[in-house]
């Protein structure tokens, strides 16, 4: 088959969307199928126009480009399938090609999650924002769902939420859930030692749960002179980062922006307890590492966490936007070597059963049984 990914994200390997695409995308050719994928860097026109507007040019764009060589089978990133299933009742010839629309994580659902958090500030987005999030971009998700052969969502949360709003029907949604990296399964067992470095591993974002994040290390650190606070993978300066503590405890703070894989691992070795406030996510390759890499996890019950996780079992689950919740579970765990080595076990122990080389063949068969059903 001729497969395409669509994706609304930029062609950068160190974003989990376009490193998702790849890998499956390098999997599926190993299989002897021809893949392609495209992003917002390959049409480059795009970059003239404000990024407001590219919910709506993009996929016509996009409509456009394989109206001239429509594949077996197109996987849309979210909305990027809106204008192609709108033009494929028009054009014959694109009937043939079966189309999926693959969520990494369901815009309204976070949308919702981060007008709560500015309000919580005393604060809300501008009108145009919230007309564009709550009317325009749930037509559009609306309608590249209800062209779709299949809906790919990454937690039972998200499907009942998509089912629930009518954008498929449920026996046309699978959960299709992210893998643990098998580098990281690979790691020996965590010896024991005491606990002094914390890891978060994300964007610096306030969807991230990063004031939360701030102010439950200040009270700890308050407490525990030689705890320390590692934050990889944040795409923000360490200037930046740093700014957001307390002058006296910036030089426990250590600020990786920018991480490859290696980095990671290391990060990952290092640590001593991985640290996941998130306000919303669909599924998190972070804490999916972190638990692959044997660290007792604390976090927060958001996208698929509820289904991954059991509280006090493989992961010590706290409430949203809840610093003191954090702080109480982090001490916890701190204080407890017996209870940090159980759950770190045990969430290496559901990570197992997420690795690649159990989740590949049934990706694979699934793709290859959508790219041949009948429309």
């Amino acid at each position: 088959m001729r497969i395409v990914f669509v994706l609304h994200a930029p062609r950068d390997s160190r974003t989990a969307v376009f490193a998702h695409a790849a890998e499956r995308g390098a999997f599926l050719a190993s299989r002897g199928h021809q893949v392609e994928i495209w992003t917002h860097d390959d049409e480059p026109g795009l970059s003239r126009i404000e990024p407001r507007w590219w919910p709506f040019a993009f996929p016509v764009r996009i409509a456009r480009r394989l109206a001239t060589a429509p594949p077996d089978l197109a996987i849309f990133h979210s909305y990027s399938g809106w204008a192609f299933h709108l033009l494929r009742r028009f054009r014959s010839r694109l009937r043939r090609t079966r189309s999926i629309v693959q969520f990494h994580g369901i815009e309204t659902l976070h949308y919702r999650a981060m007008r709560a958090e500015e309000k919580r500030r005393g604060r809300d987005f501008p009108l145009k924002h919230r007309l564009l999030q709550t009317i325009v971009l749930p037509v559009l998700l609306r309608l590249s769902c209800r062209g779709a052969v299949r809906v790919f969502c990454l937690n039972r949360a998200e499907r009942e939420f998509l089912s629930g709003r009518g954008w498929a029907k449920r026996e046309r949604i699978e959960i299709v859930p992210n893998a643990a990296p098998e580098a990281l399964l690979a790691l020996r067992p965590r010896e024991a030692r005491s606990a002094q470095r914390l890891l978060f591993l994300g964007q610096w974002l306030e969807g991230k749960g990063i004031r939360d994040l701030v102010s439950a290390f200040v009270a700890l650190a308050a407490e525990r002179p030689d705890l320390t606070l590692a934050c990889v993978g944040t795409r923000a300066s360490a200037e930046t980062v740093r700014t957001q503590f307390p002058a006296e405890l910036r030089a426990r703070v250590v600020v990786v922006p920018d991480a490859d894989r290696a980095e990671i691992a290391a990060a990952f070795e290092e640590a001593d307890l991985f640290v996941f406030p998130s306000l919303s996510e669909g599924s998190s390759l972070a804490l999916l590492e972190a638990m692959a890499a044997g660290l007792p996890v604390v976090a927060t019950p958001v996208g698929s966490a509820p289904d991954l996780l059991r509280d006090g079992e493989s992961a010590l689950l706290v409430p949203v936007e809840s610093p003191d919740s954090i702080a109480a579970a982090i001490r916890r765990l701190l204080d407890d070597p017996a209870l940090r080595a159980r759950i770190g076990a045990e969430g290496r122990e559901v990570a197992l059963g997420y690795a690649w080389s159990r989740l590949g063949p049934e990706y694979g068969r699934l793709i290859e049984e959508i790219g041949g059903e009948p429309r």
